[in-house]
């Protein structure tokens, strides 16, 4: 739409012209008599647009809220012509307007893609201005919106009165003054006829152009009263610039009972077009007739939403009948679009009413036996019914038969739930009618779920158990009771104050306790309140958080073997080992000496340093882990006894060539640190000759002395 301007109104105005459309359409056919004795509409032609503007009007033209005096301008490049449409945006520049007309110049500023300079040219010899009232009548006979805007221009008091002298447009609309109505009317006429804006004065065909050129056009008034300030509207376009229209898209149709409601799109093709032709076919497409006498603009009236689509209802003769619908849209320059995709449809026969249905249980109370009248066949076309069934009353309801023939009227449940609610509901091929009000059934049921099986426990050190157990297979099971007892042999307890409706349950217990063990059993109980047997009963261990007695050390000695360490045990008992740490003096380190068994009272400990004193504290342990505070302490020293070295005989090997003697033997097993060579010469005494760390020496001879006699003694280190 060119442009938009709101008559003013408010929400209570708007309301009474919605309740009020009836009286509307009874409105006369004709403009006071004063100013319009030269224009006859016909009452069809003006009761038509009169309802489409009062339906239209409140959301169509947005009110400024600070007066600007412009122009605005639309052109329409075609493949051999440029079509131009403008507007005043105030009532006093339209008035002006009106009286002096417009002129429209044209400037040259594109020729085969350079710039040129040329001259703007004016396009009329005169202004543009409205035609003079009795070139109207013609096209008032044919044009409905001519009238209208003829009437704006030209008349003497733009009111419209019915024939009983009822309220008129103007006063329901009490807010709106008569020169912005007179605006608004007009605008919106030569927004919806492109004849009417030619005969306004807003409108211009400029043939004069060629393919390669690109103009800037402008409009402005052929004059300006004083002391108002106006802004000239410009367009840049050349034919170059011509694309076709494209046509409506996503209409939908949506069927009703003996009514078809379309929708297309708006919210994307809103620049594309003004108002819209609505066709029908019945005959696959072959031949559309044209739905709607005068085009159809949808609005959204004030305080709504704006829609992102247009919509159309139409009435259906039947609902048998097969219907293809298409939309053509017309844009502001009067053009036509290609149709739109063809959706087909047909009307559904709307069901309103609902069974009444009884429910019982069956003679054998293992069945549910469902009978039902429909009260308003011979009006209402159905083609059978389904039944539904829940277990719970407002929801989760499932189909259990989907077609039982129109002529049914009962049903059998043979596998029904012990308390079950039903509901009915009648359909046709094209719609699903409400469902009835749910009946509940109640069977007699005396028989108790099965014994709960699969019961298991676990706990953690902060005392929670969690229980879990194979959950029942009946479909009537209310939930389950849990019991407990310290001992085997006791009372068990009841925990839950209510059945849990879960297969699982979670239980809090004390630790500090000298009760190692926990008991607990589990029972059904079904809807009826019918109680299983006790489940088989769980032995459950308590968590250990206590940690065993300490060990203590009651006599530490030292020998050439080590140190011996004798102790009493722990009086716990649940002690799994005994663990002997040991540290050395100057050192904070404790390190494992070794893990002893329970029963475990004494050891002895070789430290691998001798003359040290050694520190020695013993723990417990028990099966969860828990570990005793260690006893104090106890100290001992290690003296290993003095290590004593070895003689040796060497191997003695003379070299009278060289004149030396060799001496070798094997190293001990010990770890020596030196080895002391002896010589003791025949009759005399052993003399030590040599120090070395080597097992082989080699010795000068004594040639004129006896032979000599050698022994080697180790030194440990």
């Amino acid at each position: 739409m060119l442009y938009k301007r709101k008559i003013s109104t408010n929400r209570k105005d708007a309301e009474t012209l919605r309740e009020n459309i009836s009286a509307v359409r009874r409105l006369c056919s004709e403009f006071k008599k004063a100013s319009m004795s030269k224009i006859h509409m016909t009452t069809k032609h003006l009761l038509s647009f009169t309802l489409l503007i009062l339906l239209s009007v409140s959301n169509i033209y947005a009110q400024e809220e600070e007066l600007k005096h412009e122009m605005k301008l639309l052109a329409r490049p075609l493949p051999d012509s440029i079509v131009l449409r403008w507007a005043p945006t105030t009532y006093q520049l339209w008035l002006s307007g009106n009286k002096y007309g417009y002129h429209v110049t044209r400037t040259t500023l594109i020729r085969n893609e350079k710039f040129v300079k040329e001259k703007a040219i004016r396009l009329t010899s005169d202004p543009l201005k409205p035609r003079p009232l009795e070139q109207w009548e013609p096209l008032a006979d044919t044009d409905g919106y001519a009238g209208v805007a003829a009437q704006a221009i030209y008349g003497d008091g733009f009111e419209v009165e019915t024939e009983k002298g009822e309220t008129s447009i103007i006063d329901i609309m009490n807010k709106a003054t008569e020169q912005e109505n007179r605006l608004g009317f007009a605008l919106f006429a030569a927004d919806q006829s492109a004849e009417v804006a030619r005969y306004s004065g807003l409108w211009l065909t400029d043939k004069n152009v060629k393919p390669g050129e690109k103009y800037l056009y402008r409009v402005f008034p052929a004059q300006v009263p004083e002391g108002m300030v106006v802004d000239t509207a410009i367009f840049y376009t050349g034919v170059d610039e011509y694309l076709p229209l494209p046509a409506p898209v996503d209409v939908k149709a949506e069927p009703g009972d003996r009514m078809v409601t379309l929708t297309w799109d708006k919210k994307y093709q809103s620049q594309f077009f003004n108002s819209f032709w609505i066709e029908r076919s019945k005959d696959d497409g072959k031949h559309f007739r044209r739905l709607n006498d005068v085009p159809l603009v949808n609005t959204t009236p004030e305080g709504y939403d704006e829609a992102d689509f247009h919509f159309y209802m139409d009435t259906l003769p039947d609902n048998a009948t097969a219907f293809q619908y298409r939309v053509i849209g017309i844009s502001v320059f009067g053009e036509l679009s290609p149709p739109s995709q063809v959706v087909a449809t047909q009307g559904i026969y709307k069901i309103s009413s609902v069974p009444i249905m009884k429910a019982l249980p069956g003679s054998t109370g293992e069945t549910v036996e469902l009978s039902w009248e429909f009260p308003n066949a011979k009006n209402e076309k159905i083609d059978g019914f389904r039944i539904y069934r829940s277990e719970k009353f407002d929801q989760d309801y499932q189909l259990l038969e989907e077609k039982l023939s129109a002529i049914n009227q009962s049903y059998t449940d043979q596998q029904p739930l012990m308390t079950g609610y039903y509901r009915i509901q009648a359909f046709n091929h094209g719609f699903d009618g409400p469902q009835s009000i749910p009946k509940m059934v109640q069977l007699v049921d005396s028989i108790p779920p099965a014994i709960p099986s699969g019961l298991i426990a676990k706990a953690d050190t902060s005392g929670l158990v969690r229980l879990t157990w194979t959950a029942n297979k009946e479909k009537d099971i209310f939930g389950y009771r849990i019991f407990r007892a310290n001992h085997i042999r006791e009372e068990f307890s009841q925990l839950t104050v209510e059945p849990t409706p879960t297969n699982s349950y979670s239980d809090t217990i004390n630790l500090e306790t000298l009760t190692k063990e926990v008991y607990y059993k589990v029972v059904a109980i079904d809807q009826r309140q019918n109680k299983s047997g006790f489940s088989e009963v769980l032995k459950l261990e308590r968590p250990d958080i206590v940690p065993p007695a300490a060990p203590v050390i009651k006599k530490i000695s030292s020998s050439t073997n080590g140190i011996t360490l004798q102790w009493h045990r722990s009086p716990s008992q649940d002690v799994e080992k005994q663990v002997l740490y040991r540290n050395r003096q100057g050192s904070r380190e404790w390190e494992v000496v070794n893990t002893f068994l329970p029963d475990s009272t004494q050891t002895t400990d070789q430290p691998s340093l001798s003359g040290t004193i050694y520190r020695y504290l013993l723990i417990a342990v028990d099966k969860a882990g828990n570990e005793s505070k260690p006893a104090a302490p106890v100290a001992g020293k290690y003296n290993a006894p003095k290590k004593q070295g070895v003689w040796i005989t060497p191997k003695v090997k003379v070299n009278k060539k060289k004149g030396t003697v060799g001496l070798s033997w094997e190293r001990p097993d010990q770890n020596v640190k030196q080895y002391l060579v002896y010589r003791k010469k025949e009759g005399g005494k052993w003399v030590l000759i040599n120090t070395l760390s080597k097992n082989t020496i080699e010795l000068p001879l004594f040639g004129k002395e006896k032979q000599s006699s050698f022994i080697i003694k180790t030194i440990l280190k």
